[in-house]
C-alpha cells in the first residue's frame, strides 16, 4: 500500500512538472504574451523624432503613447497599429494623432534676448495638430527587436496666436506677419522609420 501511494505521488509530481514545462514553453514561444510592452523610437515627418511606450493587448493590436520633438518644440502623440498577419514580416496599418503647442510669450522673449540662439521666432509661434494614416511593414528580429517602415499621409492644422502674451518691448523683434493670429489646414505625405524593443 505504501509503495502504491509513493508511485501515485511520483506520478502526480511528474504530471505537474510536465504541465508546468509545457506552459513555460508556450509562453516562451508566444511573444505577444511574453512581451506585451515595448519602447519605440522613430523618426518621421511631421513629428520629427519620437519616443513612445507601447502596449499590445492582443496579437493584432498595439497601442502607443509618447512624446515627439521636431527641432523647435516638443509634442505629444497617441497611436494604434493593426497587425493582421503572423510571422516575422507582416503588414501594418497605423493611425496616429498628435499635437504641439506654440511657444508661450515668456519662452519667445528669452530667445529674443539671448542672441546666441537661432532666430526662429516666427516658427516658435506656430503650433500644430495632426492625424496620420500609414501603411507599412514590420520585421521581427531576434532579441525582441522589431524594425518598421511606414508611409502615408497626414492631415495637419497649423495655427499661430500672433503676439498675444508677448510684452510690448519685444514685439518689434517679431516679423510683421506674426502680429495677427491665423490657422491653416493641409494634407501632406508622411513617412516613418523606427525600431521597437519589447519587454515584460
Amino acid at each position: 500500500m505504501g509503495a502504491m501511494s509513493a508511485l501515485a505521488a511520483v506520478g502526480v509530481m511528474l504530471t505537474a512538472q510536465t504541465a508546468l514545462a509545457t506552459g513555460l514553453q508556450r509562453r516562451t514561444q508566444d511573444p505577444e504574451r511574453l512581451a506585451p510592452f515595448g519602447l519605440m523610437l522613430d523618426a518621421s515627418a511631421p513629428e520629427g523624432a519620437g519616443l513612445s511606450l507601447s502596449f499590445r493587448p492582443t496579437r493584432m493590436v498595439r497601442l502607443h503613447v509618447g512624446g515627439t520633438h521636431n527641432g523647435v518644440r516638443p509634442g505629444a502623440r497617441v497611436g494604434l497599429t493593426l497587425l493582421p498577419l503572423k510571422g516575422r514580416l507582416t503588414p501594418a496599418l497605423t493611425l496616429e494623432a498628435g499635437h504641439a503647442r506654440p511657444a508661450n510669450g515668456e519662452g519667445l522673449e528669452r530667445r529674443i534676448v539671448d542672441r546666441t540662439q537661432m532666430p526662429i521666432h516666427s516658427f516658435e509661434r506656430v503650433g500644430y495638430s495632426y492625424a496620420s494614416a500609414l501603411l507599412g511593414f514590420e520585421w521581427q528580429a531576434p532579441r525582441r527587436l522589431t524594425f518598421f517602415v511606414r508611409g502615408g499621409f497626414s492631415i495637419m492644422r497649423l495655427y499661430s496666436p500672433g503676439i498675444v502674451g508677448v510684452d510690448e518691448q519685444f514685439r518689434d523683434a517679431l516679423e510683421p506677419g506674426g502680429f495677427h493670429g491665423w490657422s491653416l489646414s493641409n494634407i501632406e505625405p508622411t513617412a516613418k522609420l523606427g525600431i521597437l524593443l519589447s519587454f515584460g
